[in-house]
């Protein structure tokens, strides 16, 4: 899905709901967990403030966040599997601005929050190490990537705890936000398969083209894995020092 993808969303209900901290410059409105047009509100205000979501600026006088636009996946995805072996490095993803929220359901009791979000256009960069057996075909190469993304599905499961702060405050804590992705539309292009060899390389990406999602699902778990680590680390640090009372106001 404010570093993300969503990743995404879950960055803009912490922004919308710490009020009193951290938006008291850009909120239109904010929403209360009694409101019983909740998420019709949240969505409302996410529309509103979605310049401030992608360029991570929230008006004067507030911290630089992370910004949307683009997001930098901080390690090597390592993909190991029977036939597949890949290595990404250098991943940027663009184009998660653009997201579109879905369902928004706070269960209170069992502090968590649960947010699904559609991206309908993101554009993927880095470098790629891959030998695969695809079909009858096995690819090879190494080099520069592009992958393009449609309508991409991103749910998000965030637990939160309460802790006890050093200044004697229970406040709000994260813990791993479980991420899961549904790839519906891909595009690759992978430069300098078979050592560069123009016609096969050709018929390497046409291959892989006819059925994207097969490699798609390949390399799923390792996004979600490394989009889940960088949300997690943004959302705790948007909600440093806030009281769940804060975070979801009454």
């Amino acid at each position: 899905m404010k570093r993300l993808l969503v990743c995404l969303v879950f960055c803009v209900i912490l922004r919308i709901e710490l009020v009193h901290s951290v938006l008291p410059n850009i909120l239109p409105k904010t929403c209360s967990r009694t409101d019983p047009n909740f998420e019709r509100c949240v969505k409302a205000v996410v529309e509103q403030i979605r310049p401030n979501i992608a360029n991570g600026n929230y008006g004067p006088g507030q911290p630089k966040a992370p910004s949307l636009e683009p997001i930098y996946v901080d390690r090597p995805l390592n993909i190991d599997n029977a036939g597949f072996r890949a290595k990404l490095s250098n991943v940027t993803i663009k184009g998660a601005g653009g997201f579109v929220v879905g369902r928004i359901k706070l269960d209170l009791e069992n502090k968590a929050i649960n947010v699904s979000v559609k991206l309908p256009n993101m554009l993927v960069n880095g470098q790629y190490n891959m030998d695969m057996q695809l079909l009858l075909l096995r690819i090879t190469g190494q080099g520069d990537f592009e992958l393009k993304l449609d309508d991409t599905l991103c749910n998000l499961r965030m637990k939160y705890l309460i802790k006890r702060s050093p200044s004697g405050e229970d406040v709000v804590q994260f813990e791993p936000i479980q991420v899961k992705l549904k790839f519906v539309k891909g595009r690759f292009n992978l430069q300098n398969l078979f050592n560069g060899d123009q016609t096969l390389g050709q018929v390497g990406n046409n291959v892989i083209n006819d059925d994207p999602l097969v490699l798609l699902e390949e390399v799923r778990p390792a996004f979600e894995d490394s989009l889940g680590r960088i949300f997690t680390a943004i959302a705790n640090s948007a909600v440093s020092g806030a009281t769940e009372l804060e975070l979801i106001p009454l």
